[in-house]
């Protein structure tokens, strides 16, 4: 039974915004005593976010809601979704992180409803994005972007540790001068925040730095979120408007128990899903199976793709990979419980001769 609202804060951002990062820095700031979940959903249907955040804490538990948006079915999914991991978790706050293409202001009317009143507090929804990007129209004039901006509290301009210092760039047609790119950016963070009359307080952050006081206050108020707010433009930009479509999995209680994918005879599990103009491509190794770091490192940095993530288990430890339209990172993780990779992509992929590519990866017994 709940006695008290739950705290929640929906996070959003587009593909490869920092969203999980972001999330990581918050539970490191999770008080002690305290049980926070978060319920992520991803547009690809393996299943990986959870495992770049880590599960080491018990006081946290990460739940997935793969292959699809969360606002679809007017709502439905939303509704089973918190429903399931506010009695089984009985957190203290929820965090909820949605696609990068997903709807959120339909997510935010959904939890804002009656079913939802006596139960979730709504606090400050937060809106990540990439800086450098506001340039590209693929972005900057796409319905889904701006709608995540538009419905946000917090608007966090990320990843300042890549543009900080940046060379200078030309904004539409125009050479601003500036010693460092990263002033040249702040100006146009600026002029876009005004132009589209965002409503949202600007915090800027990176990976390496400690979440500010401020911006974890600013956490805690009560939403104020625009629900009626419109972008001033809507193109048809990156992505097709048509909803994918997805089944909620059953919540396990423990955060250590994933459900156990239904290899096949090799120890493979290939899924695919399509929607919102993408295709993701994702494949499950089990726990056997030992991959080169070196060698996956260049295959991913040679894919001409929008996005690549994967947790995988190499002869250099267990590697979490990144990629963002050819920008790749990789850390360390201390554990995983088998490998996996996903890709989306603008256009169709002959999954057959990726997955033959990544098994000439596979570290030889």
């Amino acid at each position: 039974m709940i006695l008290k609202p739950v705290a929640t804060n929906l996070i959003t951002g587009f593909l490869g915004s920092g969203k999980t990062t972001f999330i990581k820095a918050l539970l490191a700031n999770k008080p002690a005593g305290e049980t926070w979940a978060v319920l992520v959903n991803e547009f690809g249907e393996i299943g990986i976010d959870a495992g770049l955040m880590g599960q080491s804490d018990s006081g946290v538990v990460i739940r997935e809601v793969p292959g699809g948006c969360l606002c679809c079915a007017a709502g439905v999914p939303t509704q089973v979704a918190v429903t399931q991991l506010l009695a089984r978790a009985k957190p203290d706050r929820l965090l909820i992180e949605p696609t990068g293409l997903g709807h959120p202001k339909e997510i935010l009317k959904t939890l804002s409803s009656k079913q939802f009143a006596e139960v979730l507090s709504l606090k400050a929804s937060i809106c990540l994005f990439d800086p450098r990007k506001l340039s590209d129209k693929r972005y900057s004039e796409h319905e889904n972007f701006l709608s995540q901006l538009q419905i946000a509290d917090i608007l966090l301009a990320g990843k300042q540790d890549l543009w900080q210092q940046q060379e200078p760039m030309i904004l539409s047609g125009d050479e601003l001068q500036s010693e460092q790119g990263g002033d040249l950016l702040r100006e146009q963070i600026a002029a876009f925040i005004a132009a589209q009359q965002l409503q949202g307080e600007l915090f800027y952050w990176s990976k390496e730095q400690k979440l500010n006081d401020e911006l974890l206050r600013s956490l805690t108020r009560p939403a104020k979120a625009n629900l009626n707010a419109k972008p001033t433009y809507i193109g048809a930009g990156l992505l097709r408007q048509n909803a994918g479509v997805f089944a909620i999995k059953p919540l396990g209680v423990e955060p250590q128990s994933p459900e156990t994918p239904e290899w096949d005879a090799r120890g493979i599990v290939f899924k695919s899903n399509e929607g919102e103009g993408c295709y993701s491509y994702g494949w499950i190794f089990a726990p056997d199976w030992l991959f080169d770091l070196e060698r996956l490192y260049r295959w991913a940095k040679a894919l001409d793709v929008v996005r690549l993530k994967a947790v995988m288990i190499t002869k250099d430890g267990i590697a979490a990979l990144n990629m963002l339209d050819g920008e790749l990172s990789v850390e360390e993780l201390d554990d995983a419980m088998d490998s996996r990779l996903e890709i989306i992509s603008r256009a169709p992929l002959p999954p057959e001769s990726l997955e033959q590519q990544l098994l000439s990866i596979r570290v030889a017994e």
